[in-house]
């Protein structure tokens, strides 16, 4: 069309300049922007440099004058005054040496090796983990001769940063936990760097004369005798307040006394140690012969290094060892490594767990079928069997494969050859300082009693159920949890075995029935049945006093609805007092705090008291009547399955008056396992025997199917539902209270016509609406009506 014309007739509108801009297609960037881009001060920018490099290079094989603009550009970056031009340079160093087709230039490769060496103690972290992989990339291509130019320096670093000694000058510093090199000692003092926008460089400061510890001490001890003893006789506050602070606010060193803990940083070790990783796996197998006594020795040390991330790398490097020495020579040192990989896979850490395996899959896989690795199964086959039930799930999966690829189908019978080391291993676990490692050592104390041969396990029957005793007293919930499923299952796989135990055991179950923890209620009535399926009459007279005790304690809940009863004039603890509650800061405020998987209090002493089996510590708060009777609710479910004749009317009128208390605010909580438990107790007892209170029991039922608490409205629909199809629709209908019509709460299908919530219309949508309310069933007044705005 001629500029200037009109558009023809019917034609739409013209895009508009940014619609035509954002559909041009996007111009690739050319080699030269790409390298200019390497040495931006901004991440986002080098990676786009770095990817457009690698497509470019991928794309077609750069003729000589390109690769000597690439070699060119990369030799500058590397001769950079900042930290990001030098690790621009290193990532296109590398991408140029992986991806290159054609041979380059033997001074171009010397030139970024000696570049690489260089930045191997770099003050910035990331620039010395770029050097990592430039190293490889120079391995893979040259091979052994780049690990023998490079070795002397790396393994001189790892030595020379190995140890770090309370002498430690204060000016060198040292790393923070992400791995930044920090230069000043006083916490106190901020961090300062030439700009926000460019961390890693920091200013100069001028020195402050650090004062040895003891002598800093000794000063302070002298300047609170000098403010005690004033020459007025009295005590000079401003003195005696500053040389307190003085004596108290001492500097630490870092790695020193209590300043050394697993995640310091260790100047440039980590880093040194992944270079020599990379030089290993670069090299591959041709490096075997390379690995000496002395490189080996220098890797074991580190593979019990105080520094965990040093040890995580020691591991990956062990795993790329064993691939390169495979054959006799690995079968030679394997069973020094075991021990130092079976002890890695005990780490805390789970990072180092997680690479002990990796490097245990290793050796196995290496080794073979064959004498050498059954040689190694008393040391590796625990540490294996625990770490597929650990917490971590990156390690339990892992493990979980490794057992599947390395012991196939005979994994049970290689248990039960080793059982004494399994069985002590477990035991030793069962008392370990990491509450995921007690969990896990229940799971497999289980497991062992279900799965292998009982030939095999009997003798160490008691050891085993004696550790499971003392995990039940723990003073973390989920050890305590784990241990309960677990002597649950050891009841019925040895009956006999556990019998001198169960009284003991059978207390516990059932004080544990009023845990604060709901899985531990829940699982703890699950165990107790199956004591009774085991001993029968043996326990049921203790079952059933527990259980006619513990129903009915929510009566002594203390009622929480008159604190908020100005609020609402509904009956129930509504959704006005509970949003009231949820506001009070009487609640929130001034409260203890807890640990992760423990309801010990996280500044107690408490947590100084081990169970030794025969006491039960202080684990947890007050229990709340609430609790009580909603782990009664989950035993008398739960012994329903057993032994239906237990059930009386008196047990189901009591879940009726359950259902209908509405006073306190987590009587919603109690009610949802009430009618998660009416079906099963129902299906167990018969449908005559509910069917005589199945009238009582729909008024509270179909009244939480609207009670604003989410959890609690899905299992009375739930049970709505399940009752309805169980009985019948027909004779249903006949129970439901009076004013409650069955077409309307089911219209023509099976599911309970609840009203749903209102789709969330900007961020407090579901708060602004109040969905519309069921019929009232019987005996309970329909909501008052909103006041007009």
């Amino acid at each position: 069309m001629a500029e200037g014309s009109a558009a023809p007739a019917g034609a739409g509108p013209s895009p508009s300049p940014g619609a035509a801009a954002a559909a041009a297609p996007v111009a690739p960037i050319s080699l030269q922007d790409a390298l200019v881009l390497l040495g931006d001060p901004k991440h986002l920018q080098r990676e786009k440099g770095l990817k457009a490099l690698s497509a470019q290079l991928q794309a077609a094989p750069a003729d000589a004058d390109q690769a000597a603009a690439v070699e060119a550009a990369v030799v500058v970056l590397l001769a950079g005054d900042t930290w990001e031009r030098k690790l621009g340079g290193l990532m296109g160093g590398k991408a140029y040496v992986s991806l290159s087709d054609a041979a380059l230039s033997q001074p171009f490769t010397e030139r970024l090796r000696l570049a690489a060496m260089g930045l191997l103690e770099d003050g910035e972290v990331r620039v010395r983990m770029a050097v990592g992989d430039v190293l490889k990339a120079l391995a893979q291509r040259g091979g052994v001769p780049v690990f023998q130019a490079c070795a002397a320096q790396v393994l001189g670093s790892i030595s020379k940063n190995f140890d770090r000694t309370d002498a430690e000058g204060g000016a060198e510093g040292g790393e923070g936990p992400d791995g930044q090199q920090q230069r000043g000692l006083n916490p106190m003092r901020e961090f300062l760097t030439e700009s926000p926008a460019l961390p890693g460089s920091p200013t100069p400061e001028p020195e402050v004369q650090q004062q040895p510890e003891a002598e800093a001490a000794a000063a302070g001890a002298a300047d609170v005798a000098a403010g005690a003893a004033s020459d007025d006789g009295g005590v000079s506050a401003g003195s005696l307040v500053s040389a307190l602070l003085k004596s108290t606010y001492r500097q630490f060193r870092p790695g020193q006394g209590e300043m050394r803990h697993g995640t310091e940083g260790w100047k440039c070790l980590e880093t040194s140690m992944k270079a020599l990783q990379a030089l290993v796996e670069g090299c591959g197998a041709a490096i075997g012969p390379l690995l000496d006594e002395p490189l080996r020795e220098l890797l074991y040390r580190a593979l019990h290094h105080p520094n965990r991330f040093v040890r995580e790398t020691g591991h990956f490097t062990m795993c790329t060892v064993c691939e390169a020495l495979r054959g006799p020579a690995l079968a030679a040192m394997s069973p020094r490594v075991a021990e130092l990989l079976a002890d890695g896979m005990g780490d805390n850490w789970s990072q180092v767990r997680y690479a002990a395996c990796v490097s245990t899959r290793s050796l196995l896989e290496w080794l073979g079928e064959g004498p050498e690795r059954e040689a190694l199964m008393p040391t590796l086959l625990p540490p294996m069997c625990l770490n597929r039930y650990y917490v971590a799930e990156g390690v339990r999966r892992y493990a979980q494969d490794t057992w599947r690829i390395v012991m196939g189908e005979g994994g049970r019978a290689a248990v039960a050859r080793h059982v004494g080391a399994v069985v002590g291993h477990y035991t030793a676990q069962s008392r370990a300082n990491n509450h995921a490692v007690r969990e896990a050592a229940c799971a497999c104390i289980a497991e062992l009693l279900e799965k292998v041969d009982r030939a095999a396990v009997s003798p160490h029957v008691p050891a085993l159920l004696r550790s499971l005793v003392v995990c039940f007293k723990d003073m973390s919930w989920p050890v305590r949890d784990a241990a309960c499923i677990a002597a649950g299952r050891a009841v019925l796989a040895y009956p006999e075995e556990m019998r001198p135990l169960a009284p003991e055991v059978l207390a516990l179950w059932l004080a544990h029935l009023a845990d604060n923890i709901p899985t531990v209620r829940a699982n703890s009535a699950a165990a107790a049945a199956k004591a009774l399926r085991a001993y029968g009459d043996e326990v049921l007279p203790a079952l059933l006093a527990a259980l006619n005790d513990m129903l009915l304690r929510a009566r002594q809940q203390p009622a929480e609805s008159s604190r908020y009863s100005g609020l609402s004039t509904e009956t129930r603890f509504g959704v006005a007092e509970r949003q009231a509650r949820d506001n009070d800061p009487a609640v929130h405020e001034d409260q203890e705090m807890f640990s992760c998987g423990s309801l010990m209090a996280r500044f107690s002493t408490s947590y100084l008291i081990k169970s030794d089996g025969c006491m039960d510590h202080g684990f947890s708060r007050d229990k709340e009547p609430w609790e009580v009777s909603d782990g009664a609710v989950h035993l008398l479910r739960e012994l329903a399955a057993v032994r239906p004749t237990i059930v009386t009317d008196e047990h189901l009128q009591g879940l009726v008056e359950i259902g209908g208390m509405a006073s306190f605010q987590h009587a919603f909580n109690l009610h949802e396992t009430v009618w998660r438990s009416v079906l099963p107790i129902g299906q167990s007892i018969g449908k005559q025997r509910l069917k005589r209170h199945l009238r009582a029991l729909l008024v509270p039922l179909l009244a939480d199917c609207r009670c604003g608490h989410q959890l609690a409205e899905a299992a009375a629909q739930a049970a709505v539902e399940g009752l309805r199809a169980w009985i019948g629709p027909n004779i249903f209908a006949g129970y439901l209270p009076e004013g409650v019509d069955a077409a309307a709460l089911f219209g023509a299908g099976d599911k309970l016509l609840v009203p749903q919530r209102p789709a969330l219309v900007g961020l407090l949508g579901v708060f602004a609406q109040r969905p519309p309310a069921l019929p009232p069933p019987e005996g309970r007044p329909a909501p008052a009506p909103a006041a007009p705005a």
